[in-house]
């Protein structure tokens, strides 16, 4: 018999979400949100000063009215929290849609307004508008593969996104290229993460030009 151990086997995807879910859970009381909150925003800030956004295309929804689009979500109190950075695509002039999950779990998009009301449902094709498209995520490692839920919302809205946008995970420190991740023919990569404490990341080799 050799001597050479067998290297453990992979992680299956809903192993991986238990894990890493319980770990959230475990590790909530000891963050910071405030402070994640605005480290995040200040990141998602310096990201969007190195581009130069277009507004939407001809035909756009009116909701839009001519400004850039941009995709975020409202945070569980498990993730990372998303209001602040929501705030500051404001302070922009910044379009914002957020997801509402529909029965057959995809997704409808809205408009954030700033005093936190929503808009009506534009449809799930209004993603296509969005050219910085941030998503939640459980992991992410480096090629870009993310572990989301497992509903497959996302990856299905992601499936109509515009062929320039930009799609940036926010997930916490620890959850960035932690292991290399199980990856389906039909996992979307993202293109770079934000952490609290890492702030900014692109992905090599998954960059999407705006």
């Amino acid at each position: 018999m050799s001597g050479t151990a067998e290297p453990p086997a992979p992680l299956d995807k809903q192993t991986l979400r238990r894990q890493l879910r319980a770990r959230r859970r475990s590790l909530a009381h000891q963050l910071d949100r405030g402070a994640d909150a605005e480290a995040l925003a200040a990141a998602a800030a310096a990201f969007l000063d190195t581009l130069a956004l277009p507004p939407p295309g001809p035909g756009g929804h009116p909701a839009y009215d001519g400004h850039p689009c941009v995709a975020i979500y409202r945070s569980l109190s498990t993730e990372p929290p998303t209001q602040a950075v929501a705030d500051m695509l404001h302070t922009r002039g910044v379009t914002v849609l957020v997801p509402e999950m529909l029965p057959d779990r995809d997704l409808d998009w809205h408009e954030l307004r700033a005093d936190g009301s929503e808009g009506p449902g534009l449809g799930s094709d209004a993603i296509g508008e969005a050219r910085v498209i941030f998503t939640p995520a459980l992991a992410v490692d480096h090629s870009g593969t993310r572990l989301g839920q497992g509903g497959g919302s996302y990856d299905r809205a992601l499936a109509r996104r515009h062929p320039h946008a930009v799609v940036v995970a926010i997930v916490n420190d620890e959850e960035y290229a932690v292991r290399p991740l199980p990856r389906d023919g039909h996992d979307v990569r993202v293109n770079a993460v934000i952490t609290p404490g890492s702030g900014f990341m692109p992905i090599p080799g998954t960059e999407s030009a705006v």
